[in-house]
Protein backbone atom coordinates (compact mmCIF):
# COMPACT_ATOMS: atom_id res chain seq x y z
CA UNK A 1 0.00 0.00 0.00
CA UNK A 2 1.37 3.34 -1.05
CA UNK A 3 1.22 6.43 1.51
CA UNK A 4 2.00 10.09 0.95
CA UNK A 5 5.36 10.89 2.30
CA UNK A 6 5.76 13.00 4.94
CA UNK A 7 6.80 16.08 4.40
CA UNK A 8 8.62 19.27 6.32
CA UNK A 9 5.93 21.63 7.52
CA UNK A 10 6.56 25.29 6.41
CA UNK A 11 7.69 24.44 2.92
CA UNK A 12 4.67 26.46 1.20
CA UNK A 13 5.65 29.31 3.86
CA UNK A 14 9.58 29.39 2.57
CA UNK A 15 8.40 29.02 -1.29
CA UNK A 16 6.07 32.09 -0.93
CA UNK A 17 9.57 33.75 0.66
CA UNK A 18 11.66 32.72 -1.90
CA UNK A 19 8.90 34.03 -4.77
CA UNK A 20 8.92 37.52 -2.76
CA UNK A 21 12.58 38.14 -2.64
CA UNK A 22 12.42 37.48 -7.17
CA UNK A 23 14.67 35.92 -7.10
CA UNK A 24 16.08 35.35 -11.21
CA UNK A 25 15.24 31.84 -12.14
CA UNK A 26 16.97 30.86 -15.71
CA UNK A 27 14.41 31.18 -18.54
CA UNK A 28 16.83 30.16 -21.29
CA UNK A 29 19.99 28.71 -20.83
CA UNK A 30 23.46 29.81 -21.86
CA UNK A 31 26.45 27.46 -22.68
CA UNK A 32 29.91 26.40 -21.23
CA UNK A 33 32.54 28.97 -18.96
CA UNK A 34 34.03 28.46 -15.67
CA UNK A 35 31.43 29.44 -12.47
CA UNK A 36 33.63 30.89 -9.68
CA UNK A 37 32.10 30.79 -6.22
CA UNK A 38 33.38 32.48 -3.26
CA UNK A 39 33.24 31.20 0.42
CA UNK A 40 35.33 31.60 3.57
CA UNK A 41 36.84 28.49 4.02
CA UNK A 42 37.68 25.18 3.08
CA UNK A 43 35.82 22.28 3.61
CA UNK A 44 36.61 19.83 6.34
CA UNK A 45 36.28 16.59 4.18
CA UNK A 46 35.08 15.47 1.12
CA UNK A 47 33.34 12.29 2.62
CA UNK A 48 29.85 13.76 3.82
CA UNK A 49 29.01 11.29 5.79
CA UNK A 50 31.79 12.19 8.16
CA UNK A 51 30.94 15.98 8.42
CA UNK A 52 28.68 18.55 8.90
CA UNK A 53 29.56 21.36 8.00
CA UNK A 54 28.53 23.57 5.11
CA UNK A 55 31.71 24.02 3.53
CA UNK A 56 32.42 20.36 3.26
CA UNK A 57 28.81 19.92 2.02
CA UNK A 58 29.33 23.13 -0.71
CA UNK A 59 31.79 20.69 -2.76
CA UNK A 60 29.87 17.33 -1.89
CA UNK A 61 26.48 18.67 -3.07
CA UNK A 62 27.97 19.27 -6.93
CA UNK A 63 29.75 15.12 -6.63
CA UNK A 64 27.10 13.09 -5.13
CA UNK A 65 23.55 12.48 -5.38
CA UNK A 66 21.12 11.12 -2.98
CA UNK A 67 18.18 8.79 -3.04
CA UNK A 68 15.32 11.33 -2.46
CA UNK A 69 16.38 15.07 -3.35
CA UNK A 70 14.31 18.11 -2.61
CA UNK A 71 12.23 19.81 -5.57
CA UNK A 72 13.32 23.29 -6.46
CA UNK A 73 13.84 25.40 -3.98
CA UNK A 74 10.95 23.62 -1.07
CA UNK A 75 11.36 20.83 0.88
CA UNK A 76 8.72 18.76 -1.56
CA UNK A 77 10.53 15.76 -2.20
CA UNK A 78 11.29 14.24 -5.73
CA UNK A 79 12.78 10.79 -6.95
CA UNK A 80 16.55 11.16 -7.24
CA UNK A 81 18.53 7.71 -7.37
CA UNK A 82 15.18 6.12 -6.38
CA UNK A 83 12.62 6.56 -8.90
CA UNK A 84 9.94 5.96 -6.53
CA UNK A 85 9.22 4.26 -3.53
CA UNK A 86 6.20 2.43 -1.77
CA UNK A 87 5.86 2.88 2.12
CA UNK A 88 3.69 -0.34 3.81
CA UNK A 89 0.31 0.72 5.83
CA UNK A 90 2.22 0.25 9.76
CA UNK A 91 4.90 2.85 8.59
CA UNK A 92 8.02 0.32 9.03
CA UNK A 93 9.02 -0.89 5.40
CA UNK A 94 10.30 1.46 2.45
CA UNK A 95 10.56 -0.35 -1.25
CA UNK A 96 12.75 1.89 -3.21
CA UNK A 97 13.14 1.23 -6.92
CA UNK A 98 16.28 2.54 -8.41
CA UNK A 99 17.40 4.78 -11.29
CA UNK A 100 18.97 2.21 -13.89
CA UNK A 101 21.77 2.81 -16.14
CA UNK A 102 23.35 5.18 -13.58
CA UNK A 103 27.23 5.31 -13.66
CA UNK A 104 29.47 6.72 -11.04
CA UNK A 105 32.50 8.74 -12.21
CA UNK A 106 34.49 6.25 -11.89
CA UNK A 107 31.92 4.43 -14.50
CA UNK A 108 31.37 1.11 -11.85
CA UNK A 109 27.67 0.87 -12.15
CA UNK A 110 25.05 2.05 -9.56
CA UNK A 111 23.47 -0.30 -8.52
CA UNK A 112 21.17 -1.58 -4.82
CA UNK A 113 24.39 -3.27 -4.05
CA UNK A 114 26.07 -0.13 -4.20
CA UNK A 115 23.31 1.29 -2.12
CA UNK A 116 23.62 -1.35 0.54
CA UNK A 117 26.95 -1.41 0.94
CA UNK A 118 27.27 2.87 1.71
CA UNK A 119 24.07 1.92 4.73
CA UNK A 120 26.23 -0.96 5.94
CA UNK A 121 29.44 1.31 6.16
CA UNK A 122 27.03 4.02 8.01
CA UNK A 123 25.60 1.84 10.17
CA UNK A 124 28.28 -0.98 11.26
CA UNK A 125 31.22 0.25 13.35
CA UNK A 126 33.09 -2.43 12.39
CA UNK A 127 33.02 -2.16 8.69
CA UNK A 128 36.43 -1.90 7.34
CA UNK A 129 34.54 0.84 5.50
CA UNK A 130 33.58 2.24 8.76
CA UNK A 131 36.39 5.08 9.03
CA UNK A 132 36.91 8.88 8.50
CA UNK A 133 34.91 10.40 11.92
CA UNK A 134 31.78 10.29 14.12
CA UNK A 135 28.91 9.52 10.94
CA UNK A 136 27.12 11.91 13.34
CA UNK A 137 24.68 12.48 10.99
CA UNK A 138 23.22 8.74 10.93
CA UNK A 139 23.56 8.86 14.59
CA UNK A 140 22.83 12.21 16.28
CA UNK A 141 21.01 13.85 13.21
CA UNK A 142 18.72 11.03 11.48
CA UNK A 143 18.88 8.76 14.92
CA UNK A 144 19.00 5.88 12.25
CA UNK A 145 20.95 3.08 14.73
CA UNK A 146 17.32 2.89 16.90
CA UNK A 147 15.20 3.09 13.82
CA UNK A 148 16.80 1.06 10.96
CA UNK A 149 16.84 -2.64 11.20
CA UNK A 150 17.99 -3.85 8.01
CA UNK A 151 19.15 -2.86 4.27
CA UNK A 152 18.29 -5.66 1.73
CA UNK A 153 18.55 -6.13 -1.74
CA UNK A 154 15.30 -7.56 -3.56
CA UNK A 155 17.09 -7.49 -7.04
CA UNK A 156 19.56 -5.41 -8.58
CA UNK A 157 17.42 -2.16 -8.92
CA UNK A 158 15.71 -2.90 -5.92
CA UNK A 159 16.06 -2.04 -1.69
CA UNK A 160 14.16 -2.61 0.89
CA UNK A 161 14.33 -0.43 4.14
CA UNK A 162 12.93 -2.58 7.25
CA UNK A 163 12.64 0.34 10.42
CA UNK A 164 12.53 -1.21 13.84
CA UNK A 165 10.20 1.86 14.85
CA UNK A 166 8.33 4.39 12.74
CA UNK A 167 9.73 7.28 12.02
CA UNK A 168 7.90 10.64 10.66
CA UNK A 169 10.77 12.15 8.67
CA UNK A 170 12.36 9.03 7.62
CA UNK A 171 12.08 10.31 3.69
CA UNK A 172 13.10 13.72 4.27
CA UNK A 173 15.99 11.89 6.38
CA UNK A 174 16.72 10.49 3.14
CA UNK A 175 17.63 14.05 1.41
CA UNK A 176 19.75 15.01 3.72
CA UNK A 177 23.44 15.80 2.45
CA UNK A 178 25.23 12.90 4.85
CA UNK A 179 23.18 10.24 2.94
CA UNK A 180 24.54 10.53 -0.93
CA UNK A 181 25.42 7.35 -2.49
CA UNK A 182 29.35 7.65 -2.90
CA UNK A 183 31.40 4.62 -5.50
CA UNK A 184 31.62 1.93 -3.23
CA UNK A 185 34.90 0.43 -5.77
CA UNK A 186 36.81 4.01 -5.84
CA UNK A 187 36.74 4.58 -1.94
CA UNK A 188 37.99 0.92 -1.18
CA UNK A 189 40.93 1.97 -3.38
CA UNK A 190 42.22 3.96 -0.71
CA UNK A 191 40.13 3.83 2.41
CA UNK A 192 42.12 6.19 4.68
CA UNK A 193 42.34 9.09 2.02
CA UNK A 194 39.46 8.51 0.00
CA UNK A 195 37.44 11.95 1.42
CA UNK A 196 40.39 13.73 -0.27
CA UNK A 197 39.11 11.95 -3.80
CA UNK A 198 35.18 12.15 -3.80
CA UNK A 199 33.84 9.93 -6.26
CA UNK A 200 29.93 9.73 -7.07
CA UNK A 201 27.38 10.10 -9.45
CA UNK A 202 26.07 13.61 -9.12
CA UNK A 203 26.73 16.48 -12.20
CA UNK A 204 30.21 17.13 -11.66
CA UNK A 205 33.67 15.54 -11.37
CA UNK A 206 35.86 15.84 -9.18
CA UNK A 207 39.60 17.20 -10.42
CA UNK A 208 41.47 18.99 -7.45
CA UNK A 209 41.38 20.63 -3.60
CA UNK A 210 44.32 22.56 -3.20
CA UNK A 211 43.69 23.61 0.74
CA UNK A 212 43.51 26.73 1.79
CA UNK A 213 42.80 27.74 -2.02
CA UNK A 214 40.25 26.51 -3.89
CA UNK A 215 38.66 23.13 -5.29
CA UNK A 216 38.43 22.34 -8.35
CA UNK A 217 35.04 20.15 -10.34
CA UNK A 218 34.59 19.74 -13.66
CA UNK A 219 31.21 18.82 -15.88
CA UNK A 220 30.22 14.98 -16.04
CA UNK A 221 28.85 14.57 -19.70
CA UNK A 222 26.99 11.61 -18.10
CA UNK A 223 25.09 12.85 -15.47
CA UNK A 224 22.32 10.65 -15.65
CA UNK A 225 19.91 14.45 -14.73
CA UNK A 226 20.26 17.98 -15.53
CA UNK A 227 23.26 17.94 -17.62
CA UNK A 228 25.48 21.66 -16.10
CA UNK A 229 25.55 24.14 -18.23
CA UNK A 230 29.25 25.34 -17.37
CA UNK A 231 32.08 23.16 -17.88
CA UNK A 232 33.51 23.94 -14.81
CA UNK A 233 33.30 24.79 -11.15
CA UNK A 234 35.83 26.39 -8.97
CA UNK A 235 35.42 27.16 -5.14
CA UNK A 236 37.68 29.31 -4.12
CA UNK A 237 39.06 30.15 -0.61
CA UNK A 238 39.01 33.68 0.43
CA UNK A 239 38.42 33.86 4.38
CA UNK A 240 37.90 37.43 4.74
CA UNK A 241 33.81 38.52 3.83
CA UNK A 242 35.04 41.99 2.79
CA UNK A 243 38.45 40.53 0.72
CA UNK A 244 35.78 38.19 -0.87
CA UNK A 245 33.36 41.15 -1.86
CA UNK A 246 36.05 43.35 -3.50
CA UNK A 247 37.57 39.69 -5.80
CA UNK A 248 33.69 39.93 -6.72
CA UNK A 249 33.32 43.56 -7.44
CA UNK A 250 36.62 42.76 -9.83
CA UNK A 251 35.16 39.92 -11.11
CA UNK A 252 38.12 37.58 -10.14
CA UNK A 253 35.01 35.37 -8.70
CA UNK A 254 31.13 35.02 -9.79
CA UNK A 255 29.68 35.02 -6.66
CA UNK A 256 29.74 34.64 -3.19
CA UNK A 257 28.33 34.04 0.39
CA UNK A 258 29.05 34.53 3.82
CA UNK A 259 28.18 38.57 2.56
CA UNK A 260 28.63 41.19 5.32
CA UNK A 261 25.49 43.01 6.00
CA UNK A 262 26.29 46.31 5.08
CA UNK A 263 27.78 45.02 1.50
CA UNK A 264 24.70 43.20 1.10
CA UNK A 265 23.26 46.79 1.10
CA UNK A 266 25.79 47.96 -1.30
CA UNK A 267 25.56 45.70 -3.40
CA UNK A 268 21.92 46.22 -3.76
CA UNK A 269 22.65 49.56 -5.07
CA UNK A 270 25.29 48.26 -7.66
CA UNK A 271 23.74 47.44 -11.15
CA UNK A 272 26.44 45.00 -11.77
CA UNK A 273 25.42 42.89 -8.96
CA UNK A 274 22.55 40.57 -7.82
CA UNK A 275 21.49 39.88 -4.18
CA UNK A 276 20.06 36.85 -3.95
CA UNK A 277 18.50 36.41 -0.51
CA UNK A 278 17.83 32.45 0.84
CA UNK A 279 14.79 31.79 3.25
CA UNK A 280 14.65 31.65 6.60
CA UNK A 281 15.47 27.89 7.90
CA UNK A 282 18.50 28.43 10.36
CA UNK A 283 19.50 29.24 13.91
CA UNK A 284 22.09 31.03 15.12
CA UNK A 285 23.21 30.22 19.06
CA UNK A 286 24.90 30.38 22.19
CA UNK A 287 26.09 26.54 23.64
CA UNK A 288 26.92 25.68 27.54
CA UNK A 289 28.65 23.14 28.75
CA UNK A 290 26.84 22.00 31.49
CA UNK A 291 29.60 19.40 32.81
CA UNK A 292 31.04 21.93 34.68
CA UNK A 293 30.73 25.28 36.89
CA UNK A 294 29.58 27.58 36.21
CA UNK A 295 27.23 26.58 33.62
CA UNK A 296 25.74 23.59 35.03
CA UNK A 297 23.97 25.81 37.35
CA UNK A 298 20.48 26.70 35.24
CA UNK A 299 20.53 30.28 37.05
CA UNK A 300 24.13 31.33 35.43
CA UNK A 301 22.56 30.36 31.84
CA UNK A 302 19.83 32.40 32.54
CA UNK A 303 21.78 35.68 33.49
CA UNK A 304 23.60 35.24 30.32
CA UNK A 305 20.25 35.01 28.36
CA UNK A 306 19.59 38.21 30.13
CA UNK A 307 22.63 40.37 29.96
CA UNK A 308 22.64 40.09 26.18
CA UNK A 309 20.79 42.52 24.04
CA UNK A 310 19.34 40.31 20.92
CA UNK A 311 17.19 43.22 19.57
CA UNK A 312 20.12 45.47 19.57
CA UNK A 313 22.48 43.09 18.09
CA UNK A 314 20.04 42.06 15.35
CA UNK A 315 19.47 45.49 14.28
CA UNK A 316 22.80 46.76 14.64
CA UNK A 317 24.55 43.52 12.90
CA UNK A 318 22.22 41.94 10.75
CA UNK A 319 20.92 45.71 9.10
CA UNK A 320 17.24 43.91 8.02
CA UNK A 321 18.78 40.60 7.54
CA UNK A 322 17.50 38.87 10.27
CA UNK A 323 15.57 38.42 13.12
CA UNK A 324 15.42 37.97 17.01
CA UNK A 325 14.54 33.94 17.90
CA UNK A 326 13.17 33.22 20.33
CA UNK A 327 13.03 29.55 20.74
CA UNK A 328 15.55 27.12 18.98
CA UNK A 329 13.25 26.71 15.62
CA UNK A 330 12.10 28.81 13.16
CA UNK A 331 8.42 30.33 13.27
CA UNK A 332 7.75 28.32 10.66
CA UNK A 333 8.32 24.75 11.50
CA UNK A 334 6.15 22.35 13.33
CA UNK A 335 6.25 22.61 17.29
CA UNK A 336 7.05 26.50 17.25
CA UNK A 337 5.30 27.60 20.42
CA UNK A 338 3.79 31.09 19.84
CA UNK A 339 3.14 31.70 23.99
CA UNK A 340 6.89 31.85 24.11
CA UNK A 341 8.83 35.01 24.36
CA UNK A 342 12.31 34.24 25.12
CA UNK A 343 14.32 36.54 27.52
CA UNK A 344 14.32 40.18 27.45
CA UNK A 345 17.22 42.26 28.15
CA UNK A 346 17.75 43.33 31.59
CA UNK A 347 21.14 43.65 33.47
CA UNK A 348 19.81 43.56 36.60
CA UNK A 349 18.12 40.72 36.39
CA UNK A 350 21.19 38.70 35.20
CA UNK A 351 23.39 40.09 38.14
CA UNK A 352 20.35 39.27 40.28
CA UNK A 353 20.51 35.65 39.15
CA UNK A 354 24.61 35.00 39.46
CA UNK A 355 24.24 36.47 42.96
CA UNK A 356 21.85 33.55 43.87
CA UNK A 357 23.85 31.20 41.75
CA UNK A 358 26.93 32.09 43.99
CA UNK A 359 28.71 34.45 42.01
CA UNK A 360 28.15 38.29 43.26
CA UNK A 361 31.01 39.38 42.13
CA UNK A 362 30.53 37.94 38.55
CA UNK A 363 32.52 35.47 36.48
CA UNK A 364 35.23 35.02 34.26
CA UNK A 365 35.31 32.72 31.62
CA UNK A 366 36.51 31.94 27.86
CA UNK A 367 33.81 32.53 25.10
CA UNK A 368 34.88 30.92 21.75
CA UNK A 369 33.90 31.56 18.33
CA UNK A 370 33.84 30.39 14.76
CA UNK A 371 36.59 31.50 12.61
CA UNK A 372 34.92 31.31 9.10
CA UNK A 373 32.12 33.15 8.39
CA UNK A 374 28.38 31.45 8.52
CA UNK A 375 25.12 31.63 7.20
CA UNK A 376 23.48 32.32 10.52
CA UNK A 377 27.00 34.66 12.11
CA UNK A 378 28.17 36.80 8.90
CA UNK A 379 31.05 38.26 10.79
CA UNK A 380 31.61 35.78 13.92
CA UNK A 381 33.89 37.95 15.59
CA UNK A 382 31.70 40.93 15.04
CA UNK A 383 29.19 39.25 16.82
CA UNK A 384 31.41 37.95 19.64
CA UNK A 385 32.74 41.43 20.45
CA UNK A 386 29.07 42.67 20.58
CA UNK A 387 28.65 39.53 23.66
CA UNK A 388 31.28 40.28 25.21
CA UNK A 389 30.49 43.79 25.74
CA UNK A 390 26.40 42.98 27.08
CA UNK A 391 28.21 40.29 29.61
CA UNK A 392 30.64 42.48 31.01
CA UNK A 393 28.24 45.12 31.54
CA UNK A 394 26.39 42.08 33.84
CA UNK A 395 29.88 41.06 35.80
CA UNK A 396 30.62 38.06 33.12
CA UNK A 397 34.13 38.75 32.41
CA UNK A 398 35.06 36.62 28.70
CA UNK A 399 38.22 36.33 27.34
CA UNK A 400 37.10 35.66 23.17
CA UNK A 401 39.14 33.12 21.96
CA UNK A 402 39.08 30.72 18.30
CA UNK A 403 40.43 28.53 16.51
CA UNK A 404 40.80 26.45 12.94
CA UNK A 405 37.63 25.45 11.63
CA UNK A 406 37.70 21.98 11.69
CA UNK A 407 39.25 21.86 15.05
CA UNK A 408 36.83 23.98 16.66
CA UNK A 409 33.95 22.16 15.52
CA UNK A 410 35.35 18.73 16.75
CA UNK A 411 36.40 20.85 19.89
CA UNK A 412 32.58 21.94 20.05
CA UNK A 413 31.22 18.15 19.34
CA UNK A 414 33.20 16.77 22.91
CA UNK A 415 33.13 20.11 24.45
CA UNK A 416 36.46 21.54 24.98
CA UNK A 417 34.66 25.29 25.61
CA UNK A 418 32.64 26.84 28.17
CA UNK A 419 30.51 28.69 26.16
CA UNK A 420 30.51 28.72 22.14
CA UNK A 421 28.78 30.44 19.43
CA UNK A 422 27.57 27.91 16.63
CA UNK A 423 24.32 27.53 14.87
CA UNK A 424 22.50 25.59 12.36
CA UNK A 425 20.60 25.63 8.70
CA UNK A 426 18.11 22.95 8.66
CA UNK A 427 18.72 19.94 6.31
CA UNK A 428 15.07 19.05 5.29
CA UNK A 429 12.62 21.47 6.89
CA UNK A 430 11.24 19.31 9.59
CA UNK A 431 11.42 20.51 13.38
CA UNK A 432 12.94 16.91 14.18
CA UNK A 433 16.12 17.93 12.27
CA UNK A 434 16.76 20.77 14.84
CA UNK A 435 15.65 19.98 18.36
CA UNK A 436 16.69 16.08 17.87
CA UNK A 437 19.83 16.93 16.55
CA UNK A 438 20.45 19.39 19.42
CA UNK A 439 19.14 17.32 22.55
CA UNK A 440 17.90 13.89 21.49
CA UNK A 441 21.00 12.27 22.56
CA UNK A 442 23.97 12.92 24.49
CA UNK A 443 26.59 13.97 22.21
CA UNK A 444 27.51 16.15 19.61
CA UNK A 445 27.90 19.64 21.66
CA UNK A 446 24.92 18.42 24.08
CA UNK A 447 24.91 18.50 28.00
CA UNK A 448 21.68 19.11 28.66
CA UNK A 449 20.80 16.37 31.37
CA UNK A 450 16.92 16.66 30.61
CA UNK A 451 15.84 12.55 30.34
CA UNK A 452 12.09 13.98 29.49
CA UNK A 453 12.77 15.79 26.66
CA UNK A 454 14.85 13.24 25.20
CA UNK A 455 11.88 11.00 25.93
CA UNK A 456 9.56 13.70 24.34
CA UNK A 457 11.59 13.70 21.28
CA UNK A 458 12.03 10.21 20.71
CA UNK A 459 8.44 9.80 20.73
CA UNK A 460 7.58 12.75 18.06
CA UNK A 461 10.68 11.22 15.81
CA UNK A 462 8.49 7.65 16.22
CA UNK A 463 5.21 9.32 15.39
CA UNK A 464 2.93 10.05 11.94
CA UNK A 465 0.72 11.95 13.41
CA UNK A 466 1.44 15.20 12.64
CA UNK A 467 -1.15 17.04 15.35
CA UNK A 468 0.80 15.05 18.04
CA UNK A 469 4.12 15.38 16.97
CA UNK A 470 2.94 19.65 17.06
CA UNK A 471 2.33 19.22 20.86
CA UNK A 472 5.51 17.32 22.04
CA UNK A 473 7.37 19.66 20.12
CA UNK A 474 5.72 22.64 21.89
CA UNK A 475 6.18 21.10 25.23
CA UNK A 476 10.46 20.98 24.18
CA UNK A 477 10.42 24.27 23.03
CA UNK A 478 8.87 25.38 26.66
CA UNK A 479 11.69 23.01 28.52
CA UNK A 480 14.13 24.92 26.37
CA UNK A 481 13.09 28.33 27.69
CA UNK A 482 12.80 27.19 31.16
CA UNK A 483 16.88 25.87 31.38
CA UNK A 484 17.99 27.29 29.01
CA UNK A 485 20.66 24.40 27.37
CA UNK A 486 21.59 26.94 24.18
CA UNK A 487 20.76 30.49 24.54
CA UNK A 488 18.79 31.01 20.51
CA UNK A 489 20.08 34.45 19.18
CA UNK A 490 18.37 35.05 15.77
CA UNK A 491 17.42 33.67 12.10
CA UNK A 492 18.75 34.91 9.09
CA UNK A 493 17.83 35.75 5.61
CA UNK A 494 20.91 34.52 4.40
CA UNK A 495 21.93 36.93 1.14
CA UNK A 496 24.49 35.86 -1.50
CA UNK A 497 26.07 37.81 -3.84
CA UNK A 498 26.13 37.52 -7.47
CA UNK A 499 27.37 39.18 -10.75
CA UNK A 500 25.18 40.24 -13.14
CA UNK A 501 25.45 37.85 -15.60
CA UNK A 502 25.00 34.50 -13.09
CA UNK A 503 21.44 33.24 -14.07
CA UNK A 504 19.71 30.43 -12.73
CA UNK A 505 20.75 30.30 -9.29
CA UNK A 506 17.99 29.50 -6.93
CA UNK A 507 18.76 29.95 -3.32
CA UNK A 508 17.78 26.77 -1.40
CA UNK A 509 16.27 27.07 2.55
CA UNK A 510 18.67 24.05 3.40
CA UNK A 511 21.70 25.80 2.17
CA UNK A 512 22.41 22.89 -0.31
CA UNK A 513 22.37 24.15 -4.46
CA UNK A 514 23.69 22.22 -7.09
CA UNK A 515 25.57 23.95 -9.70
CA UNK A 516 23.87 22.24 -12.80
CA UNK A 517 21.50 25.00 -12.02
CA UNK A 518 23.84 28.06 -12.78
CA UNK A 519 24.51 29.51 -16.54
CA UNK A 520 26.55 32.79 -17.60
CA UNK A 521 24.62 35.41 -19.53
CA UNK A 522 28.28 36.61 -20.81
Amino acid sequence: MKRRQSLGLGTAALLAAQLANRIPVAFARGEGGTFVFGTAGDPVKLDPAVVTDGQSFKTCDQVYDTLIAFDGSTTELKPALARSWDVSADGLTYTMKLRQGVRFHDGTAFDAMAVKWNFDRWSDDKNPNHVGGDFEYYTDVAGWPDVIKSVDVVDDYTVKFSLKIPQGPFLLNMALPSFVIISPASFELDRENAFKNPVGTGPFKFVEWVPGDKVVLEKFANYWGEEASVDQVIIRTIPDNAARFLALKAGSIDMMDGVNTDDAVAARKDRSLSVLVRPPLNIAYLNFNQNEKPFNDVRVRQAVAYAINRPGIVEALYKGFGKVATQMIPDNLLGYNSELKGYSYNVEQAKKLLAEAGYPNGISTEFWYMPVSRPYFPNPKQFAEAFAADLGKAGIKVELKSKDWGAYLADARVPKFPIWMLGWTGDNGDTDNFLFTFFGSVGSGNTWKNDDARKLLAKAQASVDMTERDTLYQQVNAMIEKEVPRLPIAHTNVPLVARAYVKGYLPHPTGSEHFNMVWLDK
